[in-house]
């Protein structure tokens, strides 16, 4: 039998912390992480971080993403202004303005969208857990029907091989979408993001798609439960 009454249970850590000798020295600032515990916005306030202030809260390096965004604590504003503080341009900030105003708490286009993503990635799971370069050029591959019926043939275990995909009669919207999840996948540059912030080329729909992309391989799967 366990010398632990809450052996078993969410609580078994607290009692083996009050277990521990007395007047043992502090390790410094940090939480407790229990497995299913409710995280509230207090509990993963940036103050309690054993980065703090150095990270300056830039969630680039947050340590419990995870936690906070679950708590709500990390807003969809602060990311992506986090994430484009270095980029001056005027047209890129007006419109990135502009996405953070309408953005709804939706992350994909679309319902078609998500079926399309989740549908390819329950396929992947294991690959894609540890790759978001892979995921967020995924998504983009997604975010349209008929790019993603001239794509999926072409996608591969660990690789998309876009030397195969013909684009047949492509827009500029579809051809930004795939030149941007190509520079994502492969690390060389095939499109800028001044083009990508063009209004007379860009419509609003391809442009959230692209930034959300880029959050995406940023931060992983974590960023798809960002609110408001």
């Amino acid at each position: 039998m366990s010398k632990l009454f809450m052996y078993g249970t969410r609580l078994q850590e607290f009692e083996q912390m009050m277990m521990l000798v007395p007047n043992f020295s502090k390790r410094g600032k940090g939480l407790i992480v229990l497995k299913g515990f409710p995280f509230t916005e207090e509990d993963v306030s940036c103050r309690f971080c054993t980065e703090y202030p150095k990270c300056k809260n830039d969630e680039s390096k947050c340590l419990v993403l995870s936690e906070r965004l679950k708590a709500n604590a990390v807003c969809y504003e602060s990311i992506v202004k986090n994430t484009f503080k270095d980029f001056k341009t005027y047209n890129l900030k007006k419109r990135l303005s502009k996405l953070i105003l309408e953005f709804n708490g939706d992350f994909f286009c679309d319902s078609s969208h998500q079926q399309r993503f989740e549908n390819i990635i329950k396929t992947k799971d294991r690959v894609v857990k540890n790759n978001d370069q892979f995921l967020a050029t995924l998504f983009l591959l997604t975010a349209d029907h008929e790019l993603w019926e001239w794509s999926k043939s072409h996608i591969y275990l660990t690789k998309v091989d876009f030397k195969s995909i013909h684009l047949k009669g492509i827009d500029t919207n579809r051809y930004a979408v795939y030149q941007t999840a190509k520079t994502i996948f492969t690390g060389k540059e095939y499109i800028k993001l001044n083009e990508i912030a063009d209004e007379s080329l860009i419509d609003e729909k391809t442009f959230q798609a692209i930034i959300h992309a880029i959050l995406l391989a940023k931060y992983g799967t974590e960023i798809l439960g960002i609110c408001k």
